[in-house]
This record gives C-alpha cells, structure tokens and sequence, in this order.
C-alpha cells in the first residue's frame, strides 16, 4: 500500500478596518489596504508553487467540519502558532473579519505527485489569541437554503408544457 501525504495551501486576503467596501472591485483595490498572504503547511523551509502562486511555509492546521448534510455553516479554524507572521493576518485583517480564505488541500504520493485536490472558500469571523496559538474563525462562503427561501411554482412559462395526469410515457 502506497503512502499518502497531504498539503494544504493558504491564501488569505485580508482587508484594513480603513478598507472602503463601497468603492472596491477586483480591478481597482486601494493596494494599502488589502493584503494577500500565500503558505503551505508540508514542505518545511521551502516556498512552492500551487495554481501559479509561490507559497511560504507556515505550520498551520485547519480544523472543524469542512460542510454538512443539514447546510449549517459550521465553523472552521485554522490554527497557528502564536508567531509574528499570524499576529500580522490579525492586525492588517481587522481582526480577520470579513477575510477570503481560499484552502487548497492536495493528496501527494510517495513521489509527491498530485493525485487528488480540493479548494474551498471561507470568510472571516473572527480570530482569537492564547500563550501559543492564534485561531483564525471562517464560515463557509457559500450558504446553504433554508425553508425561508421562496419557493417557485411549476407552470408553462418556467418548464414548458406540463402533463394534466400521472400518465407520463419517456421515449
């Protein structure tokens, strides 16, 4: 049985408490204002390529649960020793409210070739600070439905001509 390695890589954009929400776009950042950060948590002491950004390393884990069933937006935190790269994510982050959080995380072979890689999107929540960590708090970016959604009818003008009885024949 081969071994497997496991990667992730952190791309964290963080926005200043001065950051003007009304006036951003991706095309016009006000560049004092927005910061990115790029690191990976497996090669120690090297900077690799991922998606045709370079990316530093920083011990770093992610936990908590990634998505459900019942689409509750759990919460996920990545924790990271209470370092001065981590404390920076904070103070230039506004206390990492209202960041993007893109977390890659790639299955390696015993080659460290790519067999499998998952992205996904998080959104600041917050942060807190211990004696020997720093925990950055997400929510998913993306939320799910809830029974207050409006729900739509079904009729011509949406689905085209709809059968008048339970007789439906698939050719």
């Amino acid at each position: 049985m081969e071994a497997i390695r496991i990667v992730q890589y952190f791309a964290l954009r963080t926005y200043a408490s001065s950051f003007n929400w009304q006036q951003a776009d991706d095309s016009n950042f006000n560049k004092d204002r927005v910061y990115n950060h790029y690191y990976q948590n497996f090669f120690v002491g090297a900077t690799r390529e991922w998606n045709g950004q370079q990316y530093a390393f920083a011990p770093f884990r992610a936990e908590g649960t990634m998505s459900s069933l019942g689409g509750d937006n759990p919460l996920v935190q990545v924790l990271f020793p209470n370092v001065e790269v981590a404390i920076r994510f904070v103070e230039q982050g506004n206390g990492n409210r209202l960041s993007r959080l893109t977390l890659s995380t790639v299955w390696l072979n015993a080659a460290l070739n790519q067999i499998k890689a998952y992205e996904e999107r998080y959104v600041g929540v917050g942060a807190s600070f211990s004696d020997t960590t720093i925990e950055l708090r997400f929510r998913s970016a993306m939320d799910s439905v809830g029974a207050q959604f409006p729900a739509r009818k079904l009729s011509r003008s949406n689905v085209g001509i709809l059968p008048l009885s339970a007789d439906i024949s698939l050719r």
